[in-house]
């Protein structure tokens, strides 16, 4: 009888190889099995029909081991890395056996070049779930591994290298989604210049699709035997779009422009249309990809704060976010809100401050049988809210820890069971503890929590405050915590440092207010201390209104930019620590004790990101150079924003007493690094752009320096201002 042909199995001890070091491959497979293993520097899907699917591109794969399977059905094979290997580099290595006159393709397999196995936070901050609810898909901010789970007994399986180590860049840097047929999962990565794509059958990286750096939310539209998929991508303001024809093979498609800026989620509506959250304008864009060129804007709602994500509840588009309220010392709402689809306007909300900072949302279908479900969690409160999705009202407010405050629930995601295909369990992804935690959707009781999956690298949970996280990833676990101003879980305070400075960054918003109490009170020169100080009048024989909209900076390298707030009242980072500590706890209760402290660590160590508008390697384009040397130069720039700052140089005062394009002053001079992140710009947000910055008021400091550029040189500096 003639022996079966088993598909082989390649694996490989780690997923890390040093340079000038080895990694051992295993394939297991049928005895007497002829094998080969070959390698390869780029990944490609192409379907072989009996044989499998090849992984890697056809003429750059290097065989690196041959010979057959032994007895016991494990062929292994002693890869030397070569000492020059370019460390951060993906190696795609696939094996293919033959036997009886057949040949059979294992999965691929993906290997990372670096110095040593990686090892401290990950940060796990994104998930996706298959349709079949079999396989779940998790990203973390700081890696460039992707975590494979069996979704069905929650174990891990694998860690999956898909780019180099990115670091930290503000606004959640890494976006999973898999498409509607549960082929492929798609990972935007916003450092990296590429759409990573993983067959979800074999745990494979199938495809490296080249981007623009800055890509975010992701989309499908599978609808009519046509599959597109659509990527929200911030340094060209557009959707970009790829149709999947054949399979496995992704063609880009001319891009969709936006009129917002600063894209994040996407969402695809059942009519084809899509929705684009813009954390710049505060608004979501409405998109119809089927119309002509310079008609594809359909609607622009604003929103009154930043669209963390968005999600499709059957019958309504749902809008995570914090409303700023318009008036001063109001703490503003935390709120879910519901947007007409066939109006695009806001017609209610959900969990009004039930929870604190709502960064994600997953929706049972209301096609669905059984009840129609609505999750989110609130990152702030350690907490994920469970809602019916057709009366609104709370079913669960679950706490995810028992040694609560130290859950910090960053996205979340829906399994189905994979016989019924009908949702059985959450899946709730935490930032610092690093797991997945299982909450069950069916059974007695229901909402149960089950034990968590742990993610790390030293495979043990890292719980907070518990001295396993650096004292800079403590502070900033305070820092998106309610506990840092006076709040519980079940009596939260509204508001966490993070509510307005996101992911350490800003919400971009200008919709945010200092105290402006009117005429009397400005003569009176009343003003509070620490964080709130009031906004004084350019014109103090001028009423002001109660509320006077202020732009939010990004505190990061703040220790370095003394004095602080947009007047520059603030003298020193400590005293801009508690005076926000005051200013906004609006419990009353007291933080804990090295609450303060923490922070501070967390603001010492906390740097601006690197510029996604930047090469892949950090270096500039020949535009950039160019605006460098006009910054310096002609353009006179470095007279308020000078050194590795960019705030005033040495001598100079740090504010602008005939102000700078604002009615507030003086103006404290802000430093410019990071503000390609930090739209819009100047002290009350009146600038949409770097360019009107430069362009909307010729006769403020800017536009006087501007004056002399020409256009091409104006876009010259502008390119390089988004490099800082």
């Amino acid at each position: 009888m003639a022996q079966q042909h088993a598909v082989p199995r390649l694996s490989a001890a780690s997923p890390f190889a040093a340079p000038g070091g080895t990694l051992v491959l295993l394939v297991t497979g049928s005895p007497g099995a002829l094998v080969r293993i070959v390698t390869s520097p780029q990944a490609a899907e192409q379907n072989l029909g009996a044989a499998g699917i090849q992984f890697y591109k056809v003429g750059t794969q290097t065989t690196v081991a041959n010979g057959s399977i032994p007895a016991s059905g494990s062929f292994s094979a002693t890869l030397s890395i070569p000492a020059n290997a370019a460390l951060g580099g993906i190696v795609y290595a696939q094996a293919l056996s033959q036997l009886g006159g057949q040949s059979l393709l294992s999965n691929g397999l993906a290997y990372r070049v670096q110095a040593a196995p990686p090892s401290g936070a990950r940060k796990t901050s994104a998930i996706a779930v298959t349709p079949d609810g079999t396989r779940a898909y998790v990203a973390d901010k700081l890696s460039g591994v992707i975590t494979v789970l069996n979704a069905v007994n929650d174990t891990k399986l694998a860690d999956l290298p898909i780019t180099a180590a990115v670091g930290t860049t503000p606004h959640r840097p890494i976006r999973i989604a898999v498409d509607p047929e549960g082929r492929h999962a798609f990972i935007a990565n916003t450092t990296a210049s590429t759409l990573s794509v993983i067959h979800t059958a074999t745990g494979s990286v199938a495809a490296q699709i080249p981007v623009p750096r800055g890509s975010r939310g992701i989309g499908f539209d599978f609808r009519n035997g046509v599959r597109r998929i659509y990527v929200a991508n911030e340094t060209q303001g557009a959707v970009l779009v790829f149709k999947e024809a054949p399979l496995g093979v992704f063609t880009a498609q001319p891009a969709i422009p936006l009129r917002s800026a600063a894209p994040g989620p996407l969402l695809v509506l059942p009519d084809g249309k899509l929705a684009v959250g813009a954390r710049t304008d505060n608004v979501v864009e409405i998109l119809d990809p089927a119309a002509p060129a310079g008609a594809t804007t359909v609607a622009v709602t604003a929103i009154s704060g930043a669209p963390h994500e968005l999600a499709w509840s059957g019958s309504d588009i749902l809008i995570p976010t914090f409303v700023v309220f318009s008036q001063a010392r109001v703490p503003g709402f935390n709120r879910v809100l519901r947007m007409d689809p066939a109006t695009y306007q806001v017609t209610g909300y959900l969990l009004d401050n039930i929870g604190t900072d709502y960064r994600s949302i997953a929706v049972r279908p209301t096609t669905l049988p059984g009840q129609p479900l609505i999750a989110v969690n609130g990152s702030g409160t350690g907490t994920t809210l469970i809602v019916d999705g057709n009366t609104g009202t709370t079913l669960a407010n679950l706490v995810l820890s028992t040694s609560y405050p130290d859950a910090t629930p960053q996205d979340l995601g829906i399994v189905n069971n994979p016989g019924t295909r009908l949702p059985s369990k959450l899946y709730v992804v935490d930032l610092f503890r690093e797991t997945v935690r299982p909450i069950l959707l069916t059974g007695s009781p229901l909402y149960k929590l089950r034990p968590e999956i742990p993610l790390a690298w030293s495979g043990q949970v890292r719980v907070p405050g518990t001295g396993v996280l650096s004292a800079a990833d403590e502070g900033e676990w305070m820092f998106r915590n309610v506990v840092a101003l006076g709040g519980t879980a079940t009596a939260p305070n509204s508001v966490t440092c993070n509510s307005c400075h996101m992911d350490g960054a800003s919400d971009n918003s200008s919709l945010h207010v200092v105290e402006a109490p009117g005429l009397q009170s400005l003569q009176a020169g009343r003003k509070p201390s620490g964080h709130g100080t009031m906004a004084k009048a350019v014109n103090p024989s001028a009423d002001v209104p109660v509320g006077v909209p202020i732009q939010v900076p990004a505190p990061w390298g703040a220790v370095e930019t003394a004095p602080f707030f947009w007047d520059g009242s603030v003298p020193t980072i400590q005293r801009l620590v508690a005076g926000a500590q005051a200013l906004h706890n609006h419990t009353g209760q007291p933080p804990p004790s090295g609450a303060t402290t923490a922070l501070l660590n967390f603001l010492t160590g906390h740097l601006p990101p690197a510029s996604i508008y930047l090469n892949q390697d950090g270096s500039m384009t020949a535009d950039q150079q160019a605006g460098k040397t006009l910054f310096e130069g002609s353009a006179r720039c470095t007279q308020c924003h000078a050194g590795s700052t960019f705030i005033p140089p040495a001598g100079s005062p740090l504010t602008i007493t005939d102000g700078i394009g604002t009615t507030l002053v003086p103006a404290n001079v802000p430093s410019l690094r990071g503000a390609w992140a930090t739209a819009p710009y100047l002290s009350q947000g009146q600038a949409k752009t770097l360019m009107d910055v430069l362009t909307m008021n010729p006769n403020d400091a800017h536009g006087q320096a501007a004056a002399p550029l020409t256009d091409a040189e104006r876009k010259q500096l502008v390119a390089y201002l988004k490099t800082l």
